[in-house]
């Protein structure tokens, strides 16, 4: 009886064994910081996600940074609207972790705008650059005479800023060449902030530190539907590219982000994608090969001029073809607005740090993660679902 209650008893320790070994990786793999405040000495290097007193970092300011650089495409024209974002941003931010910025234009800078800049942020660092003319211009195999008639007709139509013909070569030259300026050859990582946008939250932690120590390699605040008739070939052409590369991108046996923006009835693009006018993202996911092959691809259709595909999509479809669900993170605690979209930690979340957002939806502010185009609850459902099938997949 001994012996026979000894053979019985392996394969229940193997189990144990099994399940500790999968709680622990499920751990190691979603790193949460618990969503109350830790104990103040857990933070020695702002790479986890709190809200800490203001004068803890002035007492303590940070010294670990990461290579990395705010990015700020503008004109001299939009001068006004982001000194105001940035005395906001520094108010919210920058103040404590002294990131430099990087600004460019297809024009010179006037010297009365970088003037204002440092009027707006006098202690932090700046660096002004002009965009060659190379990447914000027609390629050769562009018919311009097509791309023109294509603007008027796409006008026509009502789609959005579609007849404007400096916003396809703003939408190209971000899907494929502004990690490549020689001003960011430095960095690693950058952070998109354009003009008129405002922080509504203490930010007082380092999310690029925070991405870096959790292996993310793209983050988004807004996740929300595109419209149609500004893409109405680029699905197609994302999945020949695949097929042609041999990138699995199938629902079902897929371990890549790709799924997500599939369509689970029709199999066709369900529009979503992350609003890249904020993004805190690596550089090297854009320098890396196999975007720029992808990119190189896209480029060659002349569909950044003859359809009016935005750089927000093709961001978001390059994800889910070179990283998984893992490699991204929602900044759920960073309070944004962008034009009138807004988004703000829910009470619920208690993620909330010194926030003065906007209360509900109003003419002048939408609370975009109940409006009618958000994907968040998608978003949300996905996360979920992939976690699951971790935890899940001896069953």
């Amino acid at each position: 009886m001994p012996g026979l209650l000894k053979v019985s008893r392996r394969p229940v320790m193997v189990i144990v064994f099994i399940l500790v070994f999968l709680f622990l990786y499920y751990i190691s793999s979603n790193p949460q910081v618990s969503k109350t405040m830790q104990p103040v000495a857990y933070y020695t290097d702002y790479d986890e996600r709190a809200c800490l007193p203001q004068k803890l970092l002035e007492k303590n300011p940070p010294t670990k940074k990461a290579k990395a650089a705010m990015v700020i495409l503008v004109r001299n024209k939009e001068q006004d609207d982001i000194a105001t974002t940035l005395v906001n941003f520094q108010d919210k931010f920058n103040k404590n972790f002294d990131y430099p910025y990087v600004f460019l234009n297809e024009e010179p800078f006037t010297e009365e705008f970088k003037a204002a800049m440092r009027v707006a942020a006098p202690k932090a660092t700046m660096k002004f650059g002009l965009i060659p003319e190379s990447q914000w211009g027609y390629p050769p195999w562009v018919d311009q005479k097509k791309a023109q008639t294509s603007r008027k007709e796409m006008d026509d139509r009502g789609v959005l800023y579609a007849g404007l013909e400096s916003y396809h070569h703003m939408c190209r030259f971000q899907s494929g060449f502004f990690f490549d300026h020689p001003l960011l050859d430095e960095y690693e990582w950058y952070w998109r902030v354009e003009p008129g946008v405002k922080f509504f939250c203490d930010i007082t932690y380092d999310p690029f530190l925070h991405m870096e120590k959790y292996n993310k390699k793209y983050g988004f605040v807004v996740t929300l539907t595109e419209l149609r008739d500004t893409i109405p070939t680029l699905w197609k052409t994302v999945e020949d590219y695949a097929k042609s590369r041999r990138i699995d991108i199938s629902s079902e046996t897929s371990k890549l982000l790709f799924p997500y923006f599939r369509d689970d009835s029709s199999g066709d693009y369900n529009l979503c994608h992350f609003w890249s006018n904020f993004e805190i993202a690596s550089l090297n996911l854009w320098r890396s090969p196999e975007y720029r092959d992808f990119f190189n691809y896209l480029d060659q259709t002349g569909n950044f001029f003859y359809e009016r595909w935005g750089d927000a999509p093709v961001h978001s479809l390059a994800a889910g073809l070179f990283l998984t669900t893992d490699e991204i993170h929602y900044f759920e605690d960073i309070g944004y607005q962008h034009d009138l979209y807004r988004h703000c930690p829910s009470k619920k979340s208690n993620l909330a740090c010194r926030c003065d957002c906007p209360v509900g939806t109003t003419e002048k502010s939408i609370d975009h993660d109940k409006y009618y185009d958000t994907c968040l609850p998608k978003w949300l459902k996905h996360v979920k679902e992939v976690k699951e099938k971790k935890v899940n997949w001896w069953l």
